[in-house]
């Protein structure tokens, strides 16, 4: 009969959680931060569309955030229904550890990342290119390899044997009604989960709003489903970087919301180095303009705008199947999440399983009217959304603005990443470069040689898939060309000192979890000695 020992620990962020597994017992010791909601058998940090009654997280349509539950024949883990937040799992020895938390598993099996592999964050962000494309393993510094799971379902055994199972997939969506119908309901149900009062924390719903289609018509949505309260950001730049207005107070006054301003530069004046923890996903840490509202987030469902281009666009689409999200957005602040205490809810990821669905409603008869004249920045759907509600057309969706400084690129095209100088906080960047200081990106002359040509390739594989002359061609002669180059992922990137974020802000967030309190309920350690 399995059973499960818990162990809670004010040392560790609010959400988060490691499962570790001994083979041949039926006994699960979790180990997990305070706001985890856990009981005999379950154990989840997240909001679903279903009764919170029925723990029914890993089979509903909508789930964001993570969590497991026995079973007769080992312990369930789900992660969430968008694909920007995985489960992390280790093996080592007779013992098995799953997480949502990197450097949790990692010190969990008194390991660490390994100080020499500059790949981690092209590593992680290659899930941008979908399930079928992503790295599905990292090396550790001990020679062994934590596996990511995105989007599944994993069964864990006794004999540390690890099953992925899909998650439940949505009907197909024919028409726009279909589909918002859909959206809607599911933005309901979820809302509804979190605010539950048999929680151990309930979470009231918080929207982002800005002049982008993305937000606007999550707004609409959120409101539907009884959301009050909204925040925004004074400014923003569009795409050639100028500076752009970008406050959706206007807008969410109109919606009835109450609407909070900030300024999303705040951070630079910090000195606590707060970009660590979102460059320590991997991700390109522009989610730390979040800081901004960091007193407004613990316990909060936040609804954002993310896999709006994905899901939504109808010229530019950076979309595709198999969960394709382009450029990573929303996951880098998953250590920031989990220690605030809130959870991330991207509207336009529900139902984007069904992406050739969506796309389809996209460019149906029935979306003309809403369609416009852009060729970047033409999203029906949303915008209908909004206009049935009563947004005129001129205030959102005019421009493509953003408010994001991202301290590197995640996408596939831009070959350079940003001056680091100009978009981190004074006191970080000065910390960054006092840590990088004498570190060689190279380990010898011909590994620095060979990584040169192989990112020449990659360069030009991209020119000649990128190519509008070469793509006519090949249509004319019905070759398929690929949407990404064939060289390998990792070498899209130069090797500059942006590689070594991800091990800088690992480092600095470390300490919230080795100093932590590593002993069950009944004094049995987690594990041994902690990661060094």
């Amino acid at each position: 009969m399995w059973r499960l020992a818990s162990v809670v620990s004010d040392d560790l962020p609010r959400l988060a959680w490691c499962a570790a597994l001994t083979a041949g017992q039926e006994r699960v010791v979790l180990f997990h931060g305070r706001w985890v909601e856990v009981d005999d058998s379950t154990f989840v940090e997240g909001a679903w569309s279903g009764r919170y009654a029925a723990l029914d997280f890993s089979e509903s349509f909508t789930f964001p955030g993570s969590g497991g539950r026995l079973l007769g024949h080992g312990l369930l883990c789900a992660s969430a229904t968008h694909s920007v937040e995985p489960l992390y799992v280790l093996r080592v020895g007779a013992r098995l550890y799953c997480s949502n938390s990197l450097p949790l598993v990692l010190i969990a099996a008194n390991d660490h990342i390994d100080p020499n592999y500059h790949y981690y964050d092209l590593d992680i962000t290659s899930m941008a290119f979908g399930l079928k494309h992503c790295r599905p393993r990292i090396p550790t510094r001990n020679g062994q390899w934590v596996y990511l799971y995105y989007y599944c379902n994993i069964l864990l055994s006794s004999e540390l044997s690890v099953s992925v199972y899909a998650k439940k997939q949505p009907p197909p969506f024919v028409t726009y009604a279909d589909y918002r119908a859909f959206v809607s309901e599911e933005v309901c149900k979820t809302v509804a989960n979190a605010r539950n009062c048999e929680r151990k924390v309930p979470y009231a719903p918080l929207l982002t709003i800005s002049t982008g289609y993305d937000s606007v018509a999550t707004a609409v949505l959120g409101k539907v489903a009884g959301c009050a309260d909204a925040i925004t950001f004074i400014a923003g730049y569009d795409a050639a970087g100028a500076d752009a207005g970008d406050s959706g107070r206007d807008i969410g006054m109109r919606l009835g919301l109450r609407v909070t301003e900030y300024d999303p530069k705040s951070y630079r004046a910090r000195t606590d180095l707060p970009e660590a923890e979102f460059v320590a996903s991997g991700g390109g840490g522009g989610s730390v303009v979040l800081t901004a509202a960091e007193g407004e987030l613990p316990s909060r469902l936040l609804l954002t705008g993310n896999y709006g281009g994905e899901a939504w666009e109808r010229l530019s689409s950076k979309g595709g199947p198999g969960m394709v999200t382009f450029d990573s957005a929303g996951a880098d602040m998953i250590h920031f999440r989990l220690r605030v205490g809130f959870i991330h809810l991207p509207v336009p990821s529900i139902g984007y399983s069904q992406y050739r669905a969506i796309r389809s409603i996209t460019e149906s008869a029935e979306m003309r009217p809403w369609s416009v004249t852009s060729k970047e920045y033409d999203r029906p759907i949303p915008r209908r959304i909004a206009e049935e509600a009563g947004i005129p057309r001129e205030l959102f969706g005019q421009k493509k603005k953003a408010v994001a400084c991202t301290m590197k690129f995640c996408n596939p095209y831009p070959m350079t990443d940003p001056e680091l100088g100009s978009v981190m906080a004074e006191a970080s960047h000065a910390d960054f470069v006092a840590w990088t200081k004498g570190i060689n990106l190279g380990r010898w002359r011909l590994d620095e040689l060979g990584f040169k040509v192989m990112h020449g390739m990659y360069r030009l594989n991209l020119r000649i898939i990128r190519s509008v002359k070469i793509r006519a061609i090949a249509l004319r002669l019905r070759i398929p060309l690929p949407s990404r180059p064939w060289v390998a992922l990792r070498f899209r990137k130069r090797r500059t000192h942006h590689r070594l974020l991800f091990h800088w802000g690992i480092c600095h967030i470390w300490s919230r979890y080795r100093g932590a309190e590593w002993m069950t309920s009944d004094g049995e350690p987690l594990s041994g000695k902690r990661g060094q």
